[in-house]
């Protein structure tokens, strides 16, 4: 079966949604981090690439400042007391990874073709899929952030790391001017049709994320309680259950209240 779409999602260039995120800084009530001082910055590094099948896409990236755009908007909103790094890293598939030990995010510059695959199956126009890619990419971006912030920040979280990253790039991105396409690209890249759904094995259960249709729903849960009026499409069209939906405002507004609690010192102005 495949997945209803009435209208586009992830409409935005990475550079427009970047951008969008200085508000957070705006919303805060302290200019100072915890530790009293900024030492640390993201800080975008050359791509690992381990062949030439991807060096031409890497510079294409960086020319269009993919990671550079985001960092700036982080340097911008948030002190750190630490530099992390961030690069594209040929890994062998579509994927991403917060290294403790280097403290650094690392997008696999395989994801594009996946991700491209992965929308195929819901757009017809090049144009369409090339926005859900930009939005799915920058959902990840946060999604790692998110694990490098709980590291570096020493964040308390109950219950699954990934859950509490998923909620942190969910919160940045519906946050800010329209960055809620992004959450929505994110939550489709995890859409599982119920047919397929029946196919789990034993060790997606034992995994440290939760279900990929889990995912799906409490991102899409997210962006309609941020906006029931203007998100009645998201229910309308089934990605959510009226059951699941009513509680989603509620579900919102928590998930709101928590992130600004928890990053509130270390946002500035």
């Amino acid at each position: 079966m495949k997945k209803t779409i009435t209208g586009r999602v992830g409409g935005m260039g990475v550079a427009a949604a970047a951008a969008a995120f200085v508000i957070l800084g705006a919303c805060s009530s302290e200019s100072v981090a915890a530790s009293g001082a900024d030492r640390g910055d993201f800080v975008v590094r050359p791509a690992e690439l381990t062949s030439d099948d991807y060096t031409e896409l890497a510079e294409q990236l960086s020319e269009e400042r993919w990671l550079e755009d985001v960092a700036d908007v982080l340097n911008e909103s948030l002190s750190l007391p630490v530099d992390i790094g961030m690069r594209f890293a040929e890994c062998g598939e579509n994927n991403a990874y917060y290294i403790p030990d280097d403290r650094e995010i690392q997008i696999c510059i395989e994801m594009f073709e996946g991700e491209r695959e992965t929308f195929a199956a819901y757009y017809d126009t090049d144009e369409e899929i090339e926005d859900a890619v930009n939005g799915s990419f920058l959902f990840t971006v946060f999604h790692e952030v998110g694990h490098a912030l709980i590291d570096v920040l020493e964040i308390p979280f109950t219950g699954r790391e990934e859950d509490t990253a998923d909620s942190l790039a969910a919160w940045w991105l519906i946050d800010g001017d329209d960055g809620e396409e992004s959450a929505i690209s994110g939550a489709l890249s995890f859409y599982t049709d119920p047919e397929e759904a029946g196919d789990l094995e034993e060790s997606d259960f034992a995994d440290e994320h939760s279900l990929s249709q889990q995912r799906y729903y409490t991102l899409t849960c997210l962006v309609y309680g941020s906006d029931p009026d203007k998100y009645a499409n998201l229910l309308e069209d089934e990605w959510l259950t009226p059951e699941r939906a009513e509680q989603c405002p509620a579900e919102f507004e928590r998930l709101t209240s928590t992130w600004y609690t928890l990053l509130d010192a270390h946002l500035k102005e």
